[in-house]
């Protein structure tokens, strides 16, 4: 058998198999003792079928089949173990099948693994901004309170006050004075920062005390709209059905082992106030570092290195992704049907701007690795720990050089990838 390896696009090779008379006689001498071997005819038994009658009970297409299935994984075999040094990924695609007088023609096309392309070494110039990551005294704050806020009491009170929450039942009413709709309203601290119009109404006001409001849907707030479209509504009836103040909890051992359990280190204020603070300072750190990595990444692509993803893995990656949409509808039909109901032109551009995210991600994902290794970064890349590469390049870049390249101006979202698998056939 002949055969022709040429470099092609896209991280490819074309391939020609060239199979002469003599080595497709041997591919079907091979296929028909396959097809012998569960042969079942009465008078003979199972794998000592003669060969004609092998032959003459197995369907010509099937033959056929088996013989160019053959071919190509013979010639396969051999291209692989030839030209060891290429790492051929996947299985094959586009094949085709031709006559050249008695020889047989197979050509395909094969993946292999990518390679990143480094434009010189001015990349390495590249500095990180040093990240600011320590938590503000508001930010503790802050955090304090909605720590209590999820663990506070509800007791009953009779007046709304600013740091209450209240329970309102309110009825549109048209010019007639009949309703037309009719809701439930939460009034707490949250409505009334946002919105003058709960401070300005409600503030004061007793439970089960009802009152009335010219409907105005543009001075008021969007929880307190007319839901159905087809009808006017001229007055508002709000009538306040329940009261409960917000008591929230004192900081004491109770309270903390409560919150963390009893075999906790966190005993004191002063040490939940440190553990708050080291948890706000991690966020804040891993957000920026993010954030970095991200416009890193952004600069090489555009500037200094470049990729091409083979089909094998942008197939893989666009299929996860298909089926990670799939399980957040529902199922593969509900994802469907979402699908159609955009129509052919949107649904097409749906799909092509997840193939294109998933392209994205994948280059992101070997040019990070590639710097990892010119940097002797030492990533555990089969398991690696949380932002494990980030902290290890901003450890090496972040602290490289205090001058700051001036590509770094754009910044996009961030996605982690975890490394393909080679899925060459042998």
């Amino acid at each position: 058998m002949q055969k022709k390896v040429t470099k092609g696009s896209s991280s490819s090779y074309d391939i020609e198999l060239v199979v002469n008379p003599q080595d497709y006689a041997k591919a079907r001498e091979k296929m028909l003792k396959e097809f012998q071997k569960d042969l079942n005819l009465p008078g003979f038994r199972k794998g000592f079928v003669p060969m004609h009658l092998v032959e003459e009970n197995i369907k010509p297409e099937y033959l056929s089949m088996g013989i160019y299935e053959n071919m190509v994984n013979t010639g396969l075999q051999e291209v692989v173990k030839e030209n060891d040094t290429i790492r051929f990924i996947g299985e094959p695609y586009d094949l085709k099948q031709d006559k050249k007088g008695e020889d047989t023609v197979i050509t395909l096309k094969l993946d292999i693994f990518p390679e990143v392309e480094i434009k010189g070494d001015s990349w390495k110039s590249y500095a990180m901004n040093a990240i600011q990551s320590e938590a503000t005294q508001e930010e503790m704050d802050d955090a304090l309170l909605r720590l209590k806020k999820n663990y506070a009491d509800y007791q009953d009170a009779e007046t709304i006050a600013q740091d209450s929450i209240s329970k309102v039942s309110m009825s549109f009413l048209d010019k007639d004075g009949q309703e037309v709709d009719k809701g439930t309203l939460y009034v707490g601290e949250q409505e009334f920062d946002e919105f003058p119009f709960f401070k300005k109404n409600f503030i004061g006001k007793n439970k089960s005390e009802s009152f009335e409001l010219d409907y105005s849907e543009k001075d008021f707030p969007p929880t307190v709209h007319c839901k159905k479209a087809d009808v006017k509504a001229k007055k508002v009836n709000f009538t306040i059905t329940d009261v409960k103040n917000v008591v929230l909890p004192d900081i004491n051992e109770a309270t903390l082992e409560k919150l963390f359990g009893k075999d906790a280190e966190v005993k004191t204020e002063a040490q939940l106030m440190t553990y708050i603070k080291d948890s706000i300072s991690q966020q804040k750190f891993d957000t920026e570092l993010m954030k970095e990595v991200e416009e890193f990444l952004k600069v090489m692509r555009e500037k200094h290195m470049s990729i091409d993803i083979p089909n094998t893995l942008l197939d893989q990656e666009f299929s996860v992704r298909i089926q990670n949409l799939e399980k957040r509808f529902g199922g593969q039909e509900k994802m469907k049907q979402y699908i159609t109901q955009m129509g052919e032109e949107k649904a097409k551009a749906f799909l092509d701007d997840i193939k294109s995210a998933a392209k994205e991600s994948l280059e992101k994902f070997f040019i990070l690795q590639k710097v990892a290794d010119i940097l002797e970064l030492d990533i555990n890349w089969e398991n690696p720990s949380d932002l494990e590469v980030e902290k290890k390049l901003y450890e090496k870049l972040g602290q490289a050089s205090s001058k700051k390249t001036s590509e770094k101006e754009e910044k996009e979202p961030k996605e982690k990838k975890s490394p393909a698998k080679k899925t060459t056939k042998k």
